[in-house]
């Protein structure tokens, strides 16, 4: 058995090819950013859909996707295989008979990074690469740190200055070497890692620096597509700080689409702060190439606070005009608002997560959405992780009592008189 159908590496700027199996963060060439192409054709004579129906429920289900040549160096802790949950809630709101939620807020380290990481950390391995670097506001921090330790990888994180202090602790449990990155803008970043790319050597785990983690993020189309019975959904709707998720995403689509397993695309969503939002800036411009825009400081969606994303969010901006699909920005109070909305999905989102919902109401009411669409967001991080967020959310109850049955009979009695009334007035028609 193939275990992967992975060719070469291929430059988006001089598209120079490249062997697979070495090192590579940017084009050795032009600084470019790498791309990891597939044998479709020959995937499209040896595979079948039904081959993976029997296979673990896990991202690494779909292995022969991914460039990982040997099996052996997987490093897995159960990510990916997330549930595709219809809605219960949100769907009647808003007139919506196929909304899903993709909820990556169960993965193992709380967030959609651990599909990403799982991958470019195993295929460090299979490079023989013994430490790496990344920077991080926090989750990608926290799924690098867990992976290198279970690979015994020495890995060091970079975290923002702006990252919560539970994010940042959480990095620190894993066993990173961590330092708190202080930075005008993203641009500043992004010029220094490639920098140490050219001067150093050094290889990094940097969403398209590295070009192997959003391969994993393919697995959304997998997954997604699989569980809707080989259909895409009509549209996707993905947070977006540097892209790698909305990005891979794409790509799997378009991959399925190719081996005839779909027979259609969706369009892509991307969603940002209103406070940041260089993409979107971009896009309503009509542009292909994102300037810095914004004050990353002012939203509390800081796992996608970026103001200007990695060699001008070129990949993100073609996902989204290639698919026919938009890009839109969201405000803290609608966020807020959307938090609590998923809380009713049995949900426990971060801010950044909920953006994906917080669009699509706004989409909805402008009529970009239909009511037979089939539309899915995805959660891309646990709540837990921004408990300060949930808390301004959802206030604390005030109701109180003695422990006592009168009092407890009283706080009932109370809380589900409606409830019983509007059961006996269903009684009284039912034996009408």
């Amino acid at each position: 058995m193939t275990w992967s159908y992975a060719t070469h590496y291929s430059c988006d700027n001089c598209t120079e090819r490249f062997e697979l199996m070495q090192p590579l963060n940017t084009c050795p060439s032009c600084g470019g950013l790498l791309e990891i192409q597939y044998d479709l054709d020959r995937m499209k004579v040896e595979l079948q859909p039904k081959l993976f129906d029997s296979r673990e429920p896990s991202m690494w289900r779909w292995h022969e996707f991914y460039p990982l040549q040997d099996g052996t160096n997987v490093v897995s802790m159960g990510e990916g295989g997330t549930p595709l949950l219809p809605s219960v809630y949100v769907g009647k709101k808003l007139g919506l008979s196929k909304l899903y939620f993709k909820n990556d807020a169960l993965m193992p380290t709380g967030s959609f990074k651990d599909r990403g990481f799982s991958l470019a950390v195993s295929f460090a391995k299979e490079l023989g690469l013994s430490r790496g670097l990344t920077y991080s506001s926090g989750n990608a921090g926290a799924s690098f740190a867990a992976y290198a330790s279970r690979a015994g990888l020495d890995a060091t994180v970079l975290v923002e200055y702006l990252a919560n202090p539970i994010k940042k602790a959480i990095i620190g449990l894993y066993g990173a070497h961590t330092a708190t990155l202080h930075f005008e803008s993203m641009t500043d970043i992004s010029a220094m890692l490639e920098q140490a790319v050219r001067d150093l050597g050094l290889y990094q785990f940097v969403n398209f620096i590295n070009p192997t983690r959003h391969e994993a993020m393919k697995s959304y189309a997998y997954e997604i597509s699989q569980a809707l019975g080989w259909k895409a959904p009509d549209l996707m709707i993905h947070p977006v700080g540097t892209g790698g998720g909305i990005w891979g995403a794409w790509k799997g689509f378009c991959e399925l689409k190719q081996l005839e397993w779909i027979d259609s695309l969706p369009k892509m969503v991307a969603v940002q702060p209103s406070a940041t939002g260089p993409i979107v800036q971009a896009f309503k411009q009509g542009a292909r190439h994102a300037e810095k825009h914004g004050d990353p400081t002012q939203t509390i969606a800081q796992s996608i606070a970026a103001d200007a994303p990695i060699q001008g969010g070129r990949r993100v901006l073609n996902a989204i005009y290639d698919s026919g699909g938009f890009a839109d920005v969201v405000t803290n109070e609608e966020i807020i608002e959307a938090v609590q909305w998923l809380g009713n999905e049995g949900i426990c989102a971060e801010p950044a997560s909920a953006a994906s919902l917080a669009v699509l109401k706004r989409a909805v009411s402008n009529g970009f959405v239909q009511p037979d669409d089939c539309v899915v967001c995805v959660i891309t991080g646990s709540g837990l992780k921004q408990p300060s967020v949930i808390q301004q959310a959802i206030a604390e109850s005030q109701l109180k009592l003695n422990a006592s049955f009168e009092d407890l009979n009283k706080l009932l009695t109370e809380l589900w008189k409606e409830t019983i009334r509007l059961e006996m007035i269903w009684c009284s028609n039912q034996a009408l």
